[in-house]
């Protein structure tokens, strides 16, 4: 059902934008082209970027395109409808010549349909959005297709005000991306989105589960309007990066929390439900950050050449992944199955190169 409704809200949106997006490339082929070019780049590094961030688990595809998607297409494409209906609203009430209009109206139309998303993914199971992290991902990414399309979109209006010139493009693109990029809409809809991961998986009261994911959202429409603001706009630069510096120290401080909890999650699977031969809680201390699992790496390359090193990353990631499985799915389930026969598979071509490197045979090499 979620999907479906995923669907139909996919082709409103696209409706609403698709002219939005073609007027700038009719009018000026080459800017439009040009802009085209440089935010899909700009989507490309982000979500790449975002992806490597990940401590532990890495999402499908499928999900992360979908993510996308929902940013990209179905929240501006009702944008397109709600926000002019929001801003008369708020016009009304602050009058048509105030210069709060925008700070207060955009807030609450783009930060509940965002975070939308990812409770959209949260109810459908194979996005397996099993952990505040999970939220806090899937939000970044859900902020990201909303940014490119709505900086997109201003690029192509200001480059149409210009005469389709080149620079305007360039600068549009760092301002919006550059600048703003840290602190806009990936970083405030990761930051509620953790609340929603938090909400569909703590053991807590409803009540504290509630008060987290609706709090992540009043936090992030603050922040949103006041980045928005008239505040501190004598200078569009100083502005955005004075304004942004609070937002961005709040997303590490969420970082660090959701990560500091995925571990402790992690650990103690390690301890209580997977087997030491397959990951013990000393292997699991190998595996608690990246430095530490690179680290690991380049011990095995010294020791054993490239292949050692590209089979112990083989054996860091099937023994994330079988914690991962025993997490969400148990120690039953078919995908702790596949995790495991890739843990056995790895340690015996560890195994392998260390008698090779000892000149002894391989039934007597310990795994």
């Amino acid at each position: 059902m979620v999907f479906w409704v995923f669907v139909l809200l996919s082709g409103y949106g696209l409706i609403q934008i698709q002219p939005l997006l073609m007027r700038g490339l009719q009018t000026y082929p080459a800017a439009g082209m040009l802009a085209a070019i440089l935010w899909a780049l700009y989507v490309l590094t982000f979500a790449v970027l975002v992806y490597r961030l990940e401590l532990f688990e890495r999402r499908s595809a499928v999900t992360v395109v979908g993510a996308l998607v929902w940013g990209a297409v179905v929240c501006a494409g009702i944008g397109v409808v709600a926000a002019p209906a929001m801003h008369g609203i708020v016009a009304s009430w602050l009058g048509e010549g105030s210069a709060w209009i925008t700070a207060v109206s955009a807030p609450l139309i783009e930060e509940p349909i965002k975070l939308l998303g990812v409770v959209a993914l949260a109810l459908i199971p194979g996005a397996r959005v099993r952990s505040a992290a999970d939220g806090l991902f899937y939000g970044a990414i859900i902020g990201l297709g909303f940014m490119v399309v709505e900086n997109y979109l201003y690029t192509m209006q200001a480059a149409t005000a210009s005469d389709g010139n080149f620079d305007t493009v360039f600068q549009l693109v760092i301002l919006r991306g550059i600048v703003t990029g840290l602190w806009s809409h990936a970083t405030l809809t990761a930051i509620a989105g953790a609340g929603v991961g938090y909400f569909f998986n703590s053991t807590k009261s409803r009540g504290i589960r509630w008060g987290v994911m609706l709090g992540g959202l009043g936090v992030a429409m603050l922040l949103h309007a006041f980045f928005d603001s008239p505040l501190l706009d004598t200078n569009v630069y100083a502005a955005t990066i004075v304004k942004g510096i609070p937002v961005f120290i709040l997303l590490l401080l969420v970082l660090r929390i959701v990560h500091t909890r995925e571990r402790e999650i992690l650990a103690h699977i390690a301890r209580e439900t997977v087997p030491d031969h397959l990951v013990s809680p000393l292997d699991f201390a190998l595996l608690s950050n990246r430095s530490v699992r690179r680290n690991v790496r380049t011990s095995a390359r010294k020791s054993l050449g490239l292949a050692g090193a590209y089979s112990m990353r083989q054996l860091q990631q099937a023994q994330l992944a079988l914690l991962s499985a025993a997490h969400e799915d148990g120690m039953d389930s078919d995908r702790a199955d596949d995790a495991t026969a890739l843990v056995l598979a790895s340690q015996a071509a560890l195994a392998q190169l260390r008698a090779d490197a000892a000149g002894d045979p391989l039934e007597n090499a310990a795994p």
